[in-house]
């Protein structure tokens, strides 16, 4: 059996599997910033340069093949226990006035730099004295740390991440570590106390870390949400995470990669999460018989679209399953999903739209997320914009969450030949749709609309009159108080993500 190829294969497959591991965890503790991603490469790189580095030094001293072997099966009980510990390490200097890039840096450099440290070892190991043969055994012993390489992070982001929480996922790649310096130790007949230490405190440490995973699986996650305050649900899959926190008088606030992404709430009269701005969309299209909506987040919108007066279809796209799951929680928003004139699609919008070419629609609703958020530029650039306007019928109106950019309005403007802000929605169309916002029709459409049988909104309410008469707000006065030129957003520019995104720290 080739024991080096095996060796260079375990490292591909457990480092890989650890670098899309501390994605998650860092790019979640960072509230999902597109730059997230770029740092914890740029540390895995510089882990493995280091690692790698030091790894071609224990190739030169080493007293022969059996003193590398002992490095080898040492560093995967040091990468096993530095699994464990390292993710807490991080979490716990989240909160502390310690917490810097540069600690991030080093912690992230160090998980990948063990395992790297192992990889010059077995080429060494798999090539040396084979006269003839060396162009083979190294192809072989690199092979293998690619297909390892490769299988690692589809088994973490296809099977684990999806099936298992992230403190679980942690857990297993630990396992897999501790089951290949077992198998060495034995498949070498190594000497029972090389090792030893560290395989008994590494099994001890794994044996306290799953008894405290199963305690609480989502303990990462709740050690680095970004309220401070403990979430009542976690649904963690392989799309995000979602964690939902209770509040009784404004609604739960649901947080998706954690970043609030809206309440459950249903009372106009509470109204803690802008119910105006999805109501304005049935005054604008009174018949609104298409609509489409693309995220469906807890469901709160979908609910109050389905007592649209003449909506007969509705098809909401959501990328992220685990809200289907989340609604299920809340009578309202559980109602609104067994709706027969709802049908939910799990997909990304942009390709679903592509397949679907014929699909027209009265209504677009998006409660888009940040305009901050890594991938976020793939729903409110042009390119997509567009896409939406050949999706829409004669008349249709389209709705979107700016969250405050005025580059998303400014793009909207550009494709649209009418663009309005309300609120901090942006609400285009190919027609001047103003004119019914504030209108005596719309107020009785208001006065009229029910939920779950009951009227939506409490006799001589006071709300309607506020959010009819809320103004809507051209490009126009946008771009005076900007303070710079408005750019239009693409998918190649990314303006919002980078150029004018959130930072790390």
């Amino acid at each position: 059996m080739n024991y080096p190829a095996l060796l260079s294969f375990a490292c591909g497959f457990a480092s890989l599997s650890l670098e899309i591991l501390w994605v998650r965890l860092y790019s979640f503790a960072k509230l999902s910033t597109p730059a997230a991603f770029g740092f914890v490469l740029m540390a895995y790189l510089l882990g493995i340069a280091l690692g790698a580095h030091a790894g071609a030094r224990a190739c030169r001293r080493a007293d022969g093949d059996a003193q590398l072997w002992r490095y080898s099966v040492a560093a995967l009980w040091l990468s096993a226990l530095l699994t464990l510990v390292l993710p807490v390490l991080f979490v716990a200097l989240t909160s502390d006035w310690l917490h810097s890039a540069v600690l991030d840096l080093l912690l992230m450099a160090a998980a990948s730099s063990v395992l790297a440290f192992v990889f010059p070892i077995a080429h060494h190991l798999g090539t040396q004295n084979l006269v003839g043969k060396q162009g083979q055994r190294f192809a072989l012993v690199y092979t293998s740390n690619v297909a390892g390489a490769a299988l690692g992070p589809l088994v973490t982001g296809y099977v684990l991440l999806h099936s298992l929480s992230l403190q679980q996922s942690f857990l297993v790649i630990c396992a897999v570590q501790c089951a290949a310096a077992v198998f060495f130790t034995l498949a070498l007949k190594a000497k029972p106390r090389h090792g030893v230490l560290a395989g008994v405190g590494t099994l001890l440490a794994l044996g306290g870390a799953l008894a405290s995973t199963l305690h609480d699986p989502h303990a990462l996650v709740q050690s680095v949400n970004q309220t401070g305050a403990r979430a009542g649900t976690v649904i963690e899959n392989r799309h995000g995470i979602i964690t939902i926190f209770p509040e009784a008088d404004k609604g739960d606030a649901v947080y998706g990669g954690n970043v609030y992404d809206g309440r459950t709430n249903l009372s106009p009269e509470v109204n803690s999460n802008g119910l105006e701005r999805p109501l304005l969309m049935a005054a604008l299209q009174p018949q609104p018989r298409r609509v489409l909506m693309v995220g469906l987040s807890i469901g709160t919108w979908l609910a109050l679209v389905n007592e649209f007066p003449g909506v007969e279809q509705v098809d909401v796209v959501e990328i992220n399953p685990g809200y289907l799951q989340a609604a299920q929680a809340y009578p309202a928003q559980a109602s609104a999903l067994q709706d027969p004139r709802v049908q939910i699609v799990v997909d990304d919008a942009r390709r679903w739209l592509r397949q679907h070419p014929s699909k027209q629609y009265d209504l677009i609703i998006m409660n888009t997320t940040w305009h901050w958020r890594a991938n976020i530029s793939l729903l409110l650039s042009t390119e997509f914009l567009q896409l939406m306007q050949a999706h829409m019928a004669p008349g249709a109106v389209l709705s979107f969450n700016a969250t405050g950019s005025a580059d998303a309005f400014y793009t909207a403007s550009k494709v649209f030949a009418h663009a309005y802000r309300y609120v901090n929605f942006v609400y285009a169309a190919d027609f001047d749709f103003r004119a019914r916002k504030d209108t005596a029709a719309t107020r009785q459409l208001y006065q009229s609309l029910t939920l779950g049988g009951a009227p939506l909104f409490a006799a001589n309410s006071s709300a309607i009159e506020r959010f009819v008469t809320k103004p809507f707000v051209g490009i126009e006065v946008v771009q005076k108080s900007a303070g710079r030129p408005l750019e239009q957003i693409t998918d190649y520019n990314m303006v919002t993500e980078f150029k004018y995104g959130k930072s790390l720290y």
